[in-house]
């Protein structure tokens, strides 16, 4: 695609009839995506607040956003997980005390916690910034996106339901092992942590997900493990009209299968991506920001894996890139003008070093299995993107502290003697 540079952000004052003391409340401040928000929105002169949980703060990272220069007010939150309704109410608090204009959540539990009380936020003025719940309650649940993939003709891999026990010795005759097992919803709403994706190498693995994807809430569905390139399209998405999009190949993850992509780069709006990513998301009828993964196969053919219907991980390789998706949805959340560029740059690669440390230390421990490499390629494919790799997560020289606080939490992760 062209590239053509990001045009300068127009900033109207909210005509709602309302003095915002904070323009927009940013959530999950513990997620490096949220981070990159809070210096976007703060770089154009918007009021930031950012929220974490309790729990979230006391960790190593200790809540980035809190650490930024363009956060103009710390709010530390109940416990999404011992209690949705509790940190809902905690957020709807902070927006009736301080005239919040936008509320912008990261992280699945966030969202779920916050999606019911999106009326009651609207009565104070202010938006919560994600699609309708209608639209969330099908792109938040791999058994209803697959639904719609499959009446529009989309690939994905092919995939058994599993209710019970009972119904695993049909899926262990229908696939092969290696397979994978995932929920149907990330994060239930009284479930303590987000479930994650795994793959499953034999009979005892498969039931030890099972039980804890059953006992959390969540139902369970198995899939073809696919073993290609992991690339994603992110999209602002308004009315049914894309107004942005950057497409991307995540080169690693962590966890290896499912998790955070750690290296990624920008790559050209792939027609066989982008096409059926658009219809996708048009048939689900999403507005906002949202990203739509696949995975190709071994032939090359790119299978849907999932739609994260928010900011996600992946969004700093955009940033770099040209598109600046947090202000596109603040934008669109505050009912600015959008201004949204023409194209953007290809082959940018960006990196979270302390993800890419996970991974590498995974990877050691699990050489053999898949999506695993040796250990003598993981270390020499490490060092070498210190010299390929421009672009560090987290890591801005005009606000250099949040960097400077995972770096520490990094050095302690790498230090900490194994059990």
């Amino acid at each position: 695609m062209a590239t053509m540079d990001t045009p300068s952000a127009i900033v109207e004052p909210a005509r709602t009839g309302v003095q915002h003391a904070y323009d927009v409340l940013i959530l999950d401040a513990s997620n490096k995506q949220s981070l990159a928000c809070v210096r976007s929105l703060g770089r154009i002169g918007l009021r930031v607040a950012v929220g974490e949980c309790a729990t979230e703060c006391d960790a190593a990272q200790s809540a980035l956003s809190f650490r930024s220069r363009y956060a103009a007010r710390s709010l530390v939150l109940p416990d999404v997980a011992a209690g949705a309704d509790a940190f809902a109410a905690a957020v709807v608090g902070f927006v009736r005390e301080h005239r919040v204009h936008v509320v912008i959540p990261t992280n699945d539990g966030a969202i779920t916690a916050l999606a019911p009380y999106r009326a009651r936020l609207a009565a104070l003025g202010c938006t919560l910034a994600l699609a309708s719940d209608a639209t969330l309650a099908i792109a938040n649940d791999k058994d209803r996106t697959l639904a719609v993939a499959e009446r529009l003709g989309i690939d994905y891999p092919r995939s058994m339901r599993i209710e019970s026990f009972d119904d695993l010795s049909a899926v262990v005759d229908a696939f092969e092992f290696p397979f994978v097992l995932k929920p149907t919803v990330s994060f239930p709403r009284d479930a303590p942590v987000r479930l994650q994706v795994t793959e499953v190498i034999d009979e005892v693995e498969a039931i030890s997900a099972i039980q804890t994807y059953l006992s959390s809430g969540s139902g369970v569905l198995a899939q073809q493990w696919a073993s290609g390139r992991r690339e994603g399209v992110s999209l602002l998405m308004v009315a049914g009209e894309v107004r942005a999009a950057c497409a991307h190949v995540a080169y690693r993850t962590s966890p290896a299968l499912g998790g955070a992509s750690v290296l990624r780069e920008s790559i050209p709006l792939l027609p066989d991506l982008y096409d059926p990513a658009v219809r996708l998301v048009q048939e689900i009828g999403l507005d906002g920001v949202c990203e739509v993964e696949f995975r190709r196969d071994a032939t090359g053919r790119p299978l849907l894996m999932e739609v994260n219907a928010r900011l996600a991980g992946t969004i700093e390789n955009a940033l770099h890139s040209g598109v600046d998706f947090p202000l596109l949805l603040w934008q669109w959340a505050a009912g600015q003008p959008i201004t949204a560029p023409a194209g953007y740059r290809i082959g940018v690669r960006t990196r979270w070093l302390h993800g890419d440390l996970r991974w590498l230390r995974d990877n050691q421990r699990r050489v053999g299995r898949p999506d695993s490499v040796s250990r003598t390629r993981a270390l020499s494919s490490f060092a070498a993107e210190f010299l390929r790799t421009r672009h560090l997560d987290c890591v801005d020289w005009r606000d250099l502290r949040p960097a400077l606080a995972e770096l520490r939490a990094t050095t302690r992760a790498v230090l900490k003697p194994r059990n």
